[in-house]
């Protein structure tokens, strides 16, 4: 990678309260200097210190106010967007998905590259996984006009933003990721999990701009979970998810991979629904065609509906135990399974008060689809949040 593409040293991360004046500028847009200290309870003399040295960082702006007015214009203060560009990749088992974005998560470029072939122990070989990141990441480079970090999401445990304790998908234990990225690139590198990535961009451009506590729910090749309490994105789930994922719904239903009868994960896994499909049709049945099928099979679509109300349970289940309002449902196969009205059907149930409550509650559920593309930026946005020092 060029020299022009390498990021500043670490110190020049920024101090609690720069990173609070430039998050709440990147999260809700431009303010001006008197609004930015007292929504932060920051001094008029300490904002003042805060807004020129990041003007002087070239990471903020300001500029007088547009519109005419009485007296002395005021000054408005807003994010540069170029002000750093980060790389972001998703993996998979078999590829590698890579973004780069500028400050405000924009997407600039995108690219992606075969993972190589898996080792006879079917995990795929991390050495040479690291040479198509950094090749990944060394192209993306060269659409921008410097890169400033990389941030890498995996499916999986994630250990101290470095090691891929479990790597799902790609048969890996105990892998450093980070360092041999780190010594390829030049650049700083952060490691996380993919559903926490989500929940890193929905924290800052996303559910996070209204509610500080809110989950995230992704529906794919499996399921996951993404947690964030008061602001802060918890990094590690205790169980990476499983006991809400094999919460038991009905002991009569279908089992999943693990012999669970009825649980959520056994309607919701792809795997799982696509076995349960086949089985009905005698032959082997994709999401796709169990889609396709659904508008004239009433047991496909039984089962596309039974998807809808395990997802509903789970959301409610969810938001409950978190004590918010907010639950994001993401992933590639989310937006199929809540196009069935059983799934608002299943939530306003759930929230039906007894006779005797006065307490309403609004549960505000949000589908947002996802591509790889889209969890490819997860992961740059966890970077840029790295880069300024917010991770």
């Amino acid at each position: 990678m060029a020299p022009s593409s390498i990021a500043p040293p670490a110190d020049a991360r920024l101090s609690t309260g720069a990173l609070a004046v430039t998050r709440h500028l990147l999260a809700h847009g431009p303010a001006t200097r008197g609004d930015l200290g007292d929504l932060l309870r920051v001094s008029s003399a300490s904002m003042s210190r805060l807004a020129r040295a990041l003007v002087e960082e070239g990471l903020v702006a300001e500029n007088a106010e547009p519109l005419p007015g009485v007296g002395r214009p005021r000054q408005i203060l807003s994010v540069v967007p170029g002000a750093r560009h980060v790389a972001g990749c998703k993996i998979t088992g078999s590829t590698a998905y890579g973004v780069v974005c500028d400050m405000l998560g924009d997407v600039k470029a995108i690219t992606k590259a075969a993972l190589p072939a898996r080792s006879a122990d079917g995990s795929v070989p991390a050495a040479a996984t690291v040479r198509v990141i950094s090749q990944v990441v060394a192209r993306l480079g060269r659409r921008v006009p410097s890169l400033d970090g990389v941030g890498v999401s995996v499916g999986g445990v994630i250990h101290d933003r470095s090691v891929v304790r479990e790597g799902t998908f790609l048969g890996w234990r105990d892998v450093d990721l980070a360092t041999p990225l780190r010594d390829r690139t030049g650049l700083p590198v952060v490691v996380t999990n993919d559903v926490t990535a989500l929940a890193r961009e929905q924290l800052w451009f996303g559910a996070g701009r209204t509610h500080a506590t809110f989950g995230v729910v992704t529906v794919g090749a499996g399921l996951g979970f993404g947690v964030v309490r008061e602001g802060h994105v918890v990094d590690q789930l205790i169980d990476n998810g499983h006991l809400l994922a094999h919460a038991p719904l009905d002991s009569h239903g279908p089992r999943c991979g693990l012999g669970h009868a009825g649980c959520v994960a056994a309607y919701l896994n792809r795997d799982d629904l696509e076995r349960h499909a086949s089985a009905l049709a005698g032959r082997p049945v994709t999401l796709a065609g169990l889609v396709e099928r659904a508008t004239g099979d009433a047991a496909a679509a039984r089962l596309l509906d039974d998807a809808a109300r395990a997802l509903g349970h789970l959301a409610a289940t969810f938001a409950g135990a978190l004590q918010t309002t907010r639950i994001v449902l993401a992933g590639e196969d989310v937006a199929t399974i809540a196009a069935s009205p059983v799934l608002a059907e299943t939530v306003a149930e759930r929230l039906r008060p007894g006779p005797q409550e006065t307490q309403r509650c609004k549960l505000d559920i949000t589908v947002a689809p996802s591509t790889f593309q889209d969890w490819a930026r997860g992961a740059a946005v966890t970077g840029i949040q790295h880069v300024l020092g917010a991770v």
